[in-house]
């Protein structure tokens, strides 16, 4: 056992793992709200686990040659784009501003689902476009793919702070808990665009406290209060008609999880060739 740069952002997301789970597991054993939204909490559960779990994976087998290298972190990306799904469906089924709910529930599912396989898809595209050191306009591919369906998810909700604030009977303070998830997510986008304070102490927090593994743990956090979103927004303000149906949630997870592995098999070819090109500059280096 080593300990080197990539231990703590390992276990960051391992431990989180496990903390999910145990939220997840909670919630399932004494639903604090309508179980026709049960399967709302089990998809985004299952989205929680898979980029705890992926990330994980991509941090501690990435090393173990240069193929694996790049299939780690496509597992990674498919593990993002899961969690994102997961939360744009909790978003809509049951935080959603409702006169938005009637509008878009014919095709949002879908959409999401292909927006959700284009997240994936652009970050493996950045992934073996760019060589390293990687340019910032790496980075950019990855934030705009997963940031725009963010801000999608967001504004959803937003139409209900602006209703809140004009009546005289709602407090602000009752959309407090997703107030809190904006919070984490500004800090996450924060240290994973920045790379502070990684900048300010050169060498001094390669092993504790780099940006990326703050970036976890505030992931982290804000995935543990998503959870209290659920159960908030069930029981206050989503309506059984908008509980989802089932099997349309379980068609569309299957449906996403089929054009990751087909994005992930068709991507083995210029793996093979990023690899190869990488190989020959290392020698000429």
């Amino acid at each position: 056992f080593q300990i080197h740069n990539e231990t703590v952002n390992i276990w960051t997301h391992f431990v989180g793992f496990f903390l999910v789970l145990y939220r997840w597991l909670t919630f399932l054993y004494d639903p604090p709200f309508d179980t026709r939204f049960l399967p709302v909490l089990n998809v985004f559960g299952f989205g929680s686990l898979c980029y705890t779990l992926g990330s994980t994976t991509a941090h501690t087998f990435h090393s173990k040659s240069p193929v694996i290298h790049y299939l780690c972190f496509q597992i990674d990306y498919a593990g993002n784009a899961c969690y994102s799904l997961g939360f744009s469906i909790y978003m809509f089924y049951i935080s959603c501003h409702i006169p938005f709910f009637d509008v878009l529930n014919r095709f949002y599912l879908p959409f999401m689902v292909m927006l959700s396989a284009i997240s994936c898809l652009c970050c493996s595209i950045a992934k073996i476009k760019y060589a390293r050191p990687y340019p910032f306009r790496r980075k950019i591919w990855n934030l705009l793919s997963f940031g725009t369906q963010t801000v999608l998810m967001f504004s959803l909700v937003v139409p209900r702070y602006l209703s809140c604030y004009y009546d005289p009977l709602c407090q602000l303070t009752s959309m407090n808990h997703h107030t809190y998830v904006v919070i984490f997510v500004l800090l996450s986008l924060f240290f994973y665009s920045s790379r502070l304070p990684d900048k300010l102490l050169l060498g001094k927090v390669d092993i504790v406290g780099q940006s990326h593994q703050l970036f976890h743990v505030s992931s982290v956090m804000g995935t543990l209060l998503q959870f209290d979103c659920i159960a908030w927004d069930s029981n206050h303000h989503a309506t059984i008609n908008m509980a989802p149906d089932p099997r349309s949630l379980l068609v569309a997870m299957i449906s996403y999880l089929t054009l990751v592995i087909c994005i992930i098999c068709s991507f083995r070819p210029f793996i093979l060739k990023r690899v190869e090109i990488d190989l020959k500059s290392t020698k000429e280096h």
